[in-house]
């Protein structure tokens, strides 16, 4: 969860930026109310080269290359941004915020197309199959591939590395029905790659 901190007329989160003690952070979506004035304050940073724009100040200790960075948080902000802009009106749910949604989907057996993050790529291999954590420690979900050594288990796992995991897109789209792997804990057996898409169908 994200707050904007706020003393009379001004707005700490963009003067800490203009500052330059912070990047504009739009890896999980870009702010709604602000995102101009965050533009803004953090294109005047970089042209003064103040705080983590310093290599000299950014170059000891522990530090982000935020040069690397950016690209790709401005590219996961924009897919989350497609995602409100088209994913919700297509009834597309989300695993942080209608959690209850799937959890009532996997009772019923239902089919439904998932936004969630894979960016963790393949968490686990057991036995012959493999897991996907594609939720939070307070949203447990997973996607389930039930044979990694088939044909669609291997199309499955290539995709998910070469395309979703670490610093690639991360977001995908998951469509499949839900059932219990536990009890109150969800997740989507995946038995073909086209069951991911990049953008919701």
């Amino acid at each position: 969860m994200l707050c904007y901190v706020l003393k009379e007329n001004e707005n700490y989160n963009i003067t800490a930026v203009k500052a330059g003690w912070s990047p504009y952070f739009v890896k999980y979506g870009r702010s709604r109310l602000y995102h101009e004035q965050f533009l803004q304050a953090e294109s005047e940073a970089m042209a003064a080269i103040k705080g983590v724009w310093d290599e000299s100040i950014n170059s000891t200790g522990l530090t982000r290359d935020y040069q690397q960075l950016l690209p790709w948080w401005y590219m996961r902000g924009n897919l989350v941004n497609d995602y409100r802009k088209f994913g919700i009106p297509a009834g597309v749910i989300s695993v942080r915020l209608d959690y209850q949604k799937i959890l009532d989907a996997a009772a019923n057996n239902r089919q439904i197309t998932v936004f969630c993050d894979l960016q963790g790529g393949i968490n686990r291999r057991t036995g012959n199959g493999a897991v996907i954590f594609a939720g939070s420690p307070q949203h447990k979900f997973n996607l389930w591939i039930a044979d990694r050594f088939s044909e669609q288990g291997l199309e499955i796992i290539n995709l998910v590395e070469k395309r979703y995991a670490g610093i690639n897109r991360g977001y995908v789209y998951a469509t499949g029905k839900v059932v219990f792997y536990k009890p109150g804990r969800p997740q989507i057996v995946l038995d073909s790659f086209t069951q991911f898409s990049d953008y919701p169908n």
